[in-house]
C-alpha cells in the first residue's frame, strides 16, 4: 500500500485548540504513526513544536524529504503531452496511487528542445523555444505533491532539434561551416560553450520555480558519431568536458533548494573505449551530482556483452550484472576519494529499468510485467534501492509495481550466487564486454 506522509503544517491544523498556534511547514510526519480517524486528539508536545521550528528555521527538511521521508525514488517516466492532456495525467496518477511507486518524471525541456511550460524568464522568451504542452505546470506539481508523489523534471541537454535556429553559434559545425546534425536530424550544443550552459541553468531555474522537486539533466554527452574535426576534442576531451558541465552545474544548484541528477547510458560503466565516445567518466561524474541514472536497458547491450549472447533475453541477469559493476567502480573511487582525504560526497545510484519492448532487435523479447519486476529485482540484489522505468509510449502494466519488499540479505545472497552463474553459464561462445 502507497503511504502518504502528511506535513507537520496539515497535523497541527487537525489537532485541538490546546495545541496554541500552528507551526506553517516543518519536518515530516513519522512514517511509522498511523493516521487516526479522529484527528481532533492528536496532540503535539511543546517539544515536538519547538523541534519543528527549528528544522524549519534552518531549513533543513528538503522537498524530497516533506514528501518522500525515508522511502526510496520509484519512478516511471511521463511525457510533457500525456503530463497536459488531464484524462491521461489522472490515469498515471491513479496508477502511482495503487502501487509502490512514488514519484514521477515529467519531461520539462524535451527532446525537440522545447521548453514545454510558460515561464517568466527573459533569455527562454529570447530563444523562442517555449512550446507549451503543460498549460498550468505550477497547478499540476502541486496536484502530484497532494497525491504524495515525488516530481522529477527531464531536462534534455545538448541533443536539441531547435536552438540551431536561433543560437547557431552555440552548436557544432562541421568543416564545411554547415550546422552539425545526427543520423536523426538533430543539432547538438557544444557542452563548453558558456552561453548555452547559462541558458540550461536557466530552465532548471524555471523549473525550480514551478514546484519541481528534483532536475535530471539527460543526453548530458557527445554525440556519439561525431568526428573529432566537428567536435575539437579528443576522447580525454570529451571527458574532461561533460565533467566540468557538471561541475558548473553543481555549483549552480548550490544556489537552488532542489537537487540535479543525470542519466548515463549504462555502457559506461564498464567500457572506457564507450566513455570517451560520449564523454562520460561515470566514476568522475559521481562526484558531481547527487545521483547517477545509469540506462541499463538490456536491450542497449551489445550481444555478447556480460558472456549474454543476446542481452535483451536476459533482463535479470544484464541489470544485475551492470549494477554490480557499477557498485564496484564506484567503491574503488570511494577509496581514492577517502585516500586523498577528499570528503566529498558520492551520488547515489537510481537507475533507468526498461519498460519498453525493443521489437527492433532480431533477439528480443515483451517486456511486461514480470520482465519489469525482475529488473527491479535485480537492482535490489546489488544492493541499491531506487529504480526509474523508461517507457516512451507510457503504456505501463501497473501489476509490475504491486507493493513488494526486496527480499531479505539471505535470501538476496543466495539469489546473487545464483544470478551470477546464470550470467557466466549463459553462452560459451559469447564475447566479453562491449569493446
Amino acid at each position: 500500500m502507497k503511504k502518504q506522509i502528511l506535513l507537520l503544517s496539515t497535523i497541527l491544523l487537525l489537532t485541538s485548540a490546546g495545541c496554541g498556534q500552528a507551526v506553517a511547514g516543518g519536518s515530516p510526519a513519522s512514517p511509522t504513526k498511523t493516521e487516526t480517524e479522529n484527528s481532533t486528539e492528536t496532540t503535539l508536545s511543546t517539544e515536538e513544536v519547538t523541534e519543528a521550528a527549528t528544522e524549519e528555521d534552518t531549513e533543513t527538511v528538503s522537498r524530497r524529504e516533506s514528501i518522500l521521508g525515508e522511502e526510496p525514488v520509484k519512478g516511471i517516466y511521463v511525457s510533457a503531452w500525456v503530463a497536459g492532456t488531464p484524462d491521461k495525467m489522472e490515469e498515471m496518477i491513479a496508477g502511482v496511487d495503487a502501487t509502490e511507486l512514488n514519484t514521477i518524471v515529467i519531461d520539462v525541456k524535451d527532446d525537440e528542445g522545447r521548453i514545454v511550460f510558460e515561464t517568466d524568464s527573459p533569455l527562454i522568451a529570447e530563444t523562442e523555444a517555449t512550446r507549451v504542452l503543460v498549460g498550468d505546470m505550477p497547478a499540476l506539481v502541486q496536484k502530484l505533491h497532494d497525491h504524495g508523489i515525488y516530481v522529477i523534471g527531464r531536462l534534455v541537454c545538448f541533443r536539441d532539434a531547435y536552438i540551431d535556429q536561433v543560437h547557431p553559434e552555440w552548436v557544432f559545425h562541421n568543416t564545411d561551416g554547415t550546422v552539425y546534425r545526427d543520423e536523426k536530424d538533430f543539432a547538438w550544443i557544444d557542452p563548453q560553450n558558456e552561453e548555452a550552459r547559462a541558458y540550461l541553468m536557466e530552465v532548471a531555474d524555471a523549473c525550480e520555480k514551478a514546484g519541481f522537486d528534483e532536475i535530471q539533466f539527460d543526453y548530458v554527452r557527445y554525440p556519439n558519431r561525431a568526428s573529432e574535426e566537428v567536435v575539437g576534442v579528443d576522447g580525454d576531451g570529451r571527458k574532461a568536458a561533460i565533467t566540468d558541465f557538471a561541475h558548473y552545474a553543481k555549483g549552480h544548484f548550490a544556489t537552488l533548494s532542489i537537487p540535479f541528477s543525470m542519466d548515463v547510458f549504462g555502457i559506461v560503466i564498464n567500457a572506457e573505449y564507450d566513455r570517451k565516445i560520449v564523454g562520460q567518466d561515470y566514476a568522475a561524474l559521481s562526484y558531481e551530482t547527487s545521483c547517477l541514472s545509469p540506462m541499463v536497458y538490456p536491450s542497449h547491450y551489445a550481444d555478447g556483452t556480460y558472456k549474454i549472447e543476446y542481452p535483451d533475453l536476459y533482463p535479470y541477469e544484464v541489470v544485475y550484472a551492470s549494477m554490480e559493476e557499477s557498485k564496484n567502480l564506484l567503491d574503488e573511487a570511494a577509496k581514492e576519494h577517502e585516500a586523498a582525504e577528499d570528503e566529498t560526497p558520492q551520488a547515489i545510484v537510481r537507475p533507468w529499468l526498461q519498460g519498453f519492448t525493443a521489437d527492433y532487435l532480431s533477439h528480443h523479447i515483451n517486456y511486461g510485467a514480470e520482465e519489469i519486476r525482475t529488473q527491479i529485482q535485480a537492482t535490489y540484489d546489488a544492493g541499491y534501492t531506487e529504480w526509474l522505468i523508461w517507457d516512451p509510449s507510457e503504456h505501463y502494466p501497473w501489476d509490475a509495481f504491486l507493493p513488494a519488499e526486496a527480499e531479505s540479505s539471505e535470501e538476496a545472497s543466495s539469489d546473487n550466487a545464483t544470478a551470477e552463474a546464470a550470467t557466466e553459464n549463459t553462452t560459451e561462445k559469447a564475447t566479453e564486454g562491449n569493446e
